[in-house]
């Protein structure tokens, strides 16, 4: 594929322009919107959709759409973004296709600002902020959300918050729909790209972000993505 594979990190969602075109079947706690230069196909529980966007809600397996993927984000589920997508296109479906009119992208020249336009463009007015959480619950969320937490434990937090751990599991799950370990591991794993796209090493980011190794952050990252960390950074040069 063409262009320059790009990474650009937004409040509540983050923009992948990518080179790389396969991915093993993967799972992960954040919405994708994937932009298409013509149909993208994508089999999900079960069935298969076809359209130049595709939406798919949080946790749901699958692997990268077939055609050529234009850009894609990745939609914190705690977002008034991600309610938007769910109650304007989803409508409690795990995947939708959409047809957006006029869709042709040159990936080479694809910027930050044309990308967010496309985006709201078709989404509507979002508000890059959270949704209305338990105020607990959206301190510890901004916290690890600025990185305070990195590498912490579930333990380690409740004890922070001055909380059991059996309570704070089930008060985060039971606001937010994801379980707060989870939730820990994406922006610790958002952590090391955004240190690596500021030209950090992959070793140095790791290893800040409380990964126990550079090859543990590496398998944790074939799976959330289905790709290696490997085919990214090549891709990344490309």
């Amino acid at each position: 594929m063409h262009g320059q594979f790009k990474l650009f990190f937004e409040k509540t969602y983050i923009i992948v322009v990518p080179t790389f075109k396969d991915t093993l079947v993967h799972h992960h706690n954040m919405l994708h919107v994937f932009f298409g230069n013509g149909d993208l196909k994508l089999s999900a529980c079960g069935k298969e959709i076809c359209g130049n966007v595709i939406i798919l809600e949080n946790d749901i397996e699958h692997k990268a759409p077939d055609g050529e993927i234009a850009f894609f984000l990745f939609v914190d589920p705690t977002s008034h973004f991600a309610e938007v997508l769910r109650e304007k296109f989803l409508n409690g479906e795990p995947a939708v296709a959409v047809n957006l009119p006029q869709a042709n992208f040159d990936k080479a020249s694809l910027t930050e600002e044309g990308i967010k336009k496309t985006v709201f463009d078709f989404a509507g007015v979002v508000q890059l902020s959270k949704l209305n959480l338990d105020e607990r619950i959206l301190q510890i969320l901004n916290n690890i959300d600025d990185f305070k937490h990195l590498g912490s434990r579930v333990s380690e937090l409740a004890d922070k918050y001055s909380y059991s751990e059996s309570y704070l599991t089930h008060l985060f799950k039971s606001e937010t729909g994801i379980a707060l370990k989870s939730y820990l591991l994406m922006r610790q794993f958002e952590y090391v790209w955004r240190e690596v796209m500021k030209g950090r090493s992959l070793t140095d980011a790791s290893m800040d972000a409380g990964f126990s190794s550079p090859s543990h952050f590496s398998d944790v990252c074939r799976k959330l993505t289905g790709i290696s960390v490997t085919k990214v950074l090549e891709s990344q040069k490309s």
